[in-house]
């Protein structure tokens, strides 16, 4: 693989999920999810966006109460990284922050939480502001996840798993973009093979 500035790779987790959302959310695939994942200095950053059918078996804004309990329910699993994404335990790698928030096509939902590794305990997450009843609406949401790690040893990550799939019943296959101090890569990651090989 080429090596590239990883400061580019950076730039695409800051600003190309955000900026690419409500594209991807319109052209979505239901059963593909995206991420984006790059590695320097033994931190890793993890950005999923994941659609909303895949994740709680619906794309419209939550508008019942059933609706906002299992979008609720779904953020709170993914504020635990390990029903996600898996490190090596060789890589001693720790969580430093998670975020989970759900989007939809006009505008973003404050279902955030954003929470250092010290706080890793799971609250209720109270952040739906949904109002009014757009469940006849064509609009799509997806969920945008991000994570990041400090590893003590960056040379044995040489893998990451996704028990992604095992979590959510609906998601099929991840495409990937990848990125290393020693150059970048894609792939498409299944369910029946659940695991991005970094060498």
């Amino acid at each position: 693989m080429r090596p590239i500035p990883l400061t580019l790779v950076a730039a695409s987790l800051a600003t190309g999920a955000v900026a690419q959302d409500s594209r991807e959310i319109d052209a979505h695939v239901h059963g593909v999810s995206t991420a984006e994942i790059a590695i320097e200095d033994g931190t890793v950053h993890v950005g999923i966006l994941a659609p909303g059918m895949d994740i709680v078996g619906f794309e419209y804004e939550s508008s019942s109460a059933e609706d906002r309990d299992a979008v609720e329910a779904a953020i709170r699993q993914m504020l635990m990284p390990e029903n996600v994404v898996t490190l090596p335990a060789a890589a001693g790698c720790h969580l430093t922050k998670v975020l989970a928030e759900l989007h939809s096509g006009d505008r973003d939902h404050d279902d955030a939480e954003d929470h250092m590794a010290e706080d890793h305990e799971q609250e209720e997450h109270a952040g739906d502001n949904h109002d009014g009843n757009h469940a006849d609406e064509a609009q799509h949401s997806a969920f945008h996840l991000t994570y990041a790690f400090d590893c003590e040893d960056q040379g044995a990550l040489t893998t990451i798993g996704f028990p992604f799939f095992d979590t959510f019943e609906n998601a099929q296959e991840i495409a990937a973009q990848f990125g290393t101090e020693s150059g970048a890569g894609r792939a498409e990651i299944g369910r029946a093979a659940p695991e991005l090989k970094l060498e």
